[in-house]
């Protein structure tokens, strides 16, 4: 592949801009607790996403340009000033991951 300095990025292949990996942890504790016998309690309780990590998805990944003769990008969020200018602009973030989910179960066998 050949590199063009100072070119509009046009003779790019496809997937270059990659988003951050997914950061997900998923954890179980278990417990029985025998009762007679032949019955028991089995407690249970179930974290998904267990640090609570923020993961976001959905980011704009779709540059858009004047002309191909005028590079100039159309969608940036932010203007030459640092003001905001378009809130669902190149770069941004549309949408977070679950959060945090805890479930208990509580089961007797017998």
């Amino acid at each position: 592949m050949e590199v063009i300095r100072g070119g509009n990025g046009l003779g790019c292949s496809r997937n270059n801009l990659w988003g951050p990996g997914i950061n997900n942890w998923d954890m179980s504790l278990q417990k029985n607790v025998a009762i007679t016998e032949r019955s028991q309690i089995r407690l249970r309780i179930d974290a998904f996403n267990v640090f609570n990590h923020t993961q976001f998805s959905g980011y704009n990944s779709s540059l858009n340009l004047s002309s191909l003769a005028n590079p100039t990008p159309t969608n940036l969020p932010l203007d030459s000033s640092g003001k905001v200018v378009n809130i669902g602009g190149f770069g941004s973030v549309s949408g977070v991951r679950d959060p945090r989910i805890l479930q208990v179960v509580i089961k007797f066998i017998f």
